[in-house]
């Protein structure tokens, strides 16, 4: 199954060499600011997905920021000099009064945004101001169908009323702005994988530029056993017979993306690489006012590097210090669940530090 049509574009790992600074930085064990972060407006959400790495976390730590500090942020992360900021979190961003706020003022600031979102509360008003502000946003569906949807989402009877809401409320921002990227997010299930060219469908017909899939990452979820949740072979031979349909809809508009790179052949995940290196790429702001070193670890008490609330800047204190590095430093690669960060992880190994790639010749 091939991943992608053209090997420019968003989700192939490769664009990471651009950051030949910040992976000389990692090699070295000096960490510059962040290329982005990731803004967490909230812990709570309306949804309860069945893969939820976040279930524990949410359910131990339930806070939204205010606007206020929202606004503190943007205004930090412009004079750090970050450049881009991903909106998601441990819950749903929308919960959060303060959302329109924040992309409107980092607009203004010249600091682009991306939104990870399930789109069951996006109104008139929302969808206008993401049009207005935002470069990308993806839309966490999972489903092709109304009763799939609800079967994953974890939302009972009204899981297929929301499914065609959602839908509704895709199309209206697709007609907003014609040219905001806008992505149909799909995590790959034992359960979902038959629904997946449908998904496509679904996704062109709306407006969606992409469609965008990947395993879900079975090793982040304790409550599912190998025996309830794992990929075996009619599930993955389904998977690549739904995504050769997928990939017959593409246009010069419509794309279609089946993200594999980050595995194994057998959907399990990959580590290629010895320790964390490149994590300090982004840092993440939680809804709990911590500040996490990784993203896909939100809540882990043992990452935590600081505190952001109520002063932003409190990073400054603790970025690039001894800290900084044992604190990255002790995460054992075999340990942690799924790497997002694995392909960055394993450039930093082979690329500059063995210089597999003779990388001063042309």
């Amino acid at each position: 199954m091939k991943e992608w049509r053209s090997p420019y574009n968003p989700f192939n790992s490769f664009k990471a060499l651009v950051w030949r600074e910040w992976f000389e930085g990692f090699a070295k064990g000096d960490f510059l600011p962040p290329i982005t972060v990731d803004t967490d407006p909230s812990n709570a959400c309306n949804f309860n997905c069945i893969w939820c790495n976040s279930r524990k976390y949410r359910k131990e730590q339930p806070k939204i920021l205010t606007t206020e500090h929202l606004l503190k942020l943007a205004n930090f992360y412009k004079a750090w000099g970050a450049t881009s900021t991903c909106i998601a979190g441990g819950g749903e961003p929308m919960m959060a009064t303060g959302f329109t706020a924040f992309l409107e003022e980092c607009c203004r600031l010249g600091i682009e945004t991306g939104i990870i979102t399930n789109g069951s509360l996006m109104t008139e008003v929302k969808q206008q101001v993401i049009a207005d502000t935002a470069k990308w946003i993806g839309f966490s569906m999972d489903a092709g169908t109304p009763e799939t949807f609800a079967k994953v989402k974890g939302l009972g009877e009204t899981g297929e009323d929301t499914f065609k809401k959602v839908i509704r409320n895709i199309s209206g921002l697709a007609g907003k702005n014609p040219n905001l990227d806008i992505s149909y997010k799909y995590l790959a299930h034992p359960l979902n994988v038959e629904d997946i060219a449908e998904a496509a469908w679904v996704a062109r017909e709306i407006g969606c530029k992409r469609f965008h899939l990947r395993p879900v990452g079975l090793d982040n979820l304790p409550m599912i056993t190998q025996n309830q949740g794992a990929f075996k072979e009619n599930h993955i031979r389904t998977l690549e017979e739904q995504m050769e349909k997928a990939q017959e809809l593409e246009s010069e508009t419509f794309e279609v993306y089946g993200i594999r790179h980050k595995f194994n052949p057998d959907l399990s995940r990959k580590v290629n690489f010895t320790k964390c290196w490149a994590a300090p790429l982004l840092t993440t702001f939680g809804a709990d006012g911590n500040v996490h070193l990784c993203f896909d670890m939100r809540g882990n008490p043992d990452l935590i590097l600081c505190t952001h609330e109520p002063e932003p800047e409190n990073i400054l204190k603790y970025w690039n210090t001894d800290y900084h590095r044992e604190l990255l430093y002790r995460v054992d690669p075999k340990n942690c669940p799924r790497c997002t960060f694995g392909p960055y992880n394993e450039m930093v190994e082979q690329v500059f530090m063995k210089d597999g790639m003779c990388r001063f010749f042309p």
